[in-house]
């Protein structure tokens, strides 16, 4: 029998500043778009980056919020339902990134893709946040409870790491099977928590158990971008999609041998071409859920029912295409930071093919997570209700709302204009953001080393514009904040903070004119239409132009 699926889907949570806005309003869609589903399924998937470094992510690090207030211990009680009956938590401590699993936690995502932002804290504190820290006896001295979903990746290899190399397992689960609630944590079980693919269960209509294969797939540059501790990639450490095809399938065939003919890859490979190419490398795989480039799938629905303001379609929901033996595969992406929650329903036919005219424009699509976009779904209705998911995620962000207003109230400058750190802007072209985030870097070097001439910064080190967009899309300085006291146009600790959230540190390289022009060669060699490589030079004390239609120069180790 066909079976239709619901898969709701989200790329890049990277929760920012907006985070707290909207993560209440994803948690509330996505739990319209579940419980709206009646009589088909519906699973819920992340291609990965599901945390950054910044603001945010250092919140739920504050211990006298999240320990001595007991917050995670309310939260997590009341997730699992625990009364005290049989037991509760009081002992859940604080920890980076720990509120940005807990929101997928009470979301109830089934898998995600490892992206490379998963690494930027080291692996250390990765297995710190996914991890549990069960203590015996009970739950009462419990300090977490880890992710309670997979993270998938077929093409990392974790025995070198210290740290991770015991949450890792080559066995395709369940993926249940990775949850670490009070059960697992009572029975004292060992639970892994990454995988290279999982089985999510479903029980259709007629009550048959319906079997969906997810395999994840993590770019193949991450030892480069991030900090992979002792976590290599398996195959080259280059974009090459042949290679990557040749890794993946075993594990799509090994899912087909075990009678599963439905597979969704969650992929984190930064830019939604190579998706496109690699899906035509594959055999078996139906849908993709593409992480990393931040592209907006959106059909006329969608943009008629309203996008976040500023955005535009970057293509069509879905994107189709064939893979190795000609049969259809579905790809979709969503932009980041909570900002879309995606919904894609479609059906599969009796050998687990999927139809592509079975998405409906009016049903799938991209869904704004604008108060707009949530009043739209709820009308009358509250969407914040005690006990639901919404009700508890706004709940547990507003509890970082006063750790990062103290850092709005602590005001460095002003400006009359927006400054652009948007990420199509600052990875492709020269940006105001750019050019001031690299002067200042370049003043800052000239106070150590009075003979530096040039500063030269990456476009992906910038990771939000400083100032505000309208309905209309316009452009405009930062609005006033009446919690913290920044007045219109001031720019804040917690501007800055969030956007240059790496912190990069800077370093002094004495270069001959020859290895400046390789530099920047490396640099603008990305470029090429739909892609935001992060390597794209802002710069100071230095002018270049570049032809993006011309072949990038290749040099040889003497620089020629």
């Amino acid at each position: 029998m066909p079976f239709q699926l619901q898969i709701l889907h989200a790329s890049d949570l990277e929760g920012g500043v907006d985070a707290i806005t909207n993560a209440p309003n994803f948690a509330a869609i996505e739990e319209f778009l579940e419980e709206q589903g009646g009589v088909f399924n519906s699973i819920t998937l992340s291609a990965g980056d599901n945390y950054l470094p910044g603001p945010f992510a250092a919140a739920s690090n504050d211990r006298e919020t999240f320990r001595d207030e007991e917050v995670f211990n309310d939260f997590y009680n009341a997730l699992f339902g625990l009364d005290g009956t049989a037991g509760q938590y009081e002992s859940l401590r604080e920890g980076l990134g720990r509120v940005d699993i807990s929101i997928m936690n009470q979301i109830g995502f089934d898998a995600s893709a490892i992206g490379n932002h998963e690494f930027d804290f080291g692996t250390s504190t990765f297995f710190d946040i996914i991890a549990p820290d069960f203590r015996d006896p009970g739950l009462e001295d419990d300090r977490w409870v880890g992710a309670q979903f997979p993270y998938l990746s077929a093409n990392l290899d974790f025995s070198g790491d210290e740290d991770l190399a015991s949450l890792f397992t080559g066995q395709i689960l369940t993926s249940d099977a990775f949850e670490t609630g009070p059960e697992e944590s009572l029975a004292g079980a060992d639970v892994p928590k990454i995988a290279p693919a999982t089985i999510i269960e479903e029980v259709d209509p007629d009550g048959v158990t319906q079997q969906i294969g997810v395999v994840g797939a993590t770019t193949q540059i991450i030892e480069d971008i991030s900090s992979t501790g002792g976590v290599e990639v398996i195959g080259p450490d280059q974009n090459d999609m042949a290679a990557l095809a040749a890794i993946l399938q075993p594990q799509i065939d090994r899912l087909t041998a075990e009678g599963v003919n439905k597979i969704i890859l969650v992929s984190h490979l930064q830019q939604f071409a190579l998706e496109e190419e690699l899906a035509t490398l594959l055999n078996g795989v139906d849908v993709i859920i593409s992480g990393g480039s931040d592209t907006i799938n959106a059909d006329a629905e969608d943009v008629a029912r309203g996008l976040q303001p500023g955005d535009t379609p970057d293509r069509d929901y879905p994107v189709q295409t064939t893979d190795a033996a000609g049969n259809p595969v579905l790809i979709v992406s969503t932009n980041g930071e909570y900002s879309y929650v995606g919904r894609l329903v479609v059906t599969f036919d009796d050998n687990g093919v999927v139809l592509p005219g079975s998405v409906d424009p009016n049903v799938s699509g991209a869904f704004a997570t604008t108060d707009a976009g949530v009043q739209a779904l709820f009308g009358n209705e509250d969407p914040f209700a005690d006990g639901t998911d919404a009700a508890a995620v706004q709940d547990l962000v507003g509890k970082t709302v006063d750790i990062v207003t103290e850092q709005d109230s602590v005001v460095f400058g002003s400006t009359d204009v927006f400054l652009d750190g948007r990420r199509a802007e600052v990875r492709t072209e020269e940006t105001n953001l750019g050019n001031l985030t690299a002067d200042a870097n370049l003043a800052i070097a000239q106070q150590a080393d009075s003979t530096v001439q040039v500063s030269i910064k990456n476009g992906g080190g910038i990771r939000d514009a400083i100032g505000s967009v309208d309905d209309d899309g316009n452009l405009l300085p930062t609005e006033a904040n009446p919690a913290s006291g920044k007045q219109a146009g001031e720019i804040s600790q917690l501007d800055i903070a969030n956007s240059l959230r790496f912190n990069n540190g800077l370093t002094l390289l004495t270069l001959t004119a020859d290895e400046l022009r390789q530099i920047l060669e490396q640099g603008v060699a990305g470029t090429e239409d739909g892609a935001t490589p992060g390597q794209f030079p802002q710069v100071s004390g230095i002018s270049f132009s570049f032809d993006d239609s011309g072949q990038a120069i290749e040099f040889d180790d003497d620089g020629n």
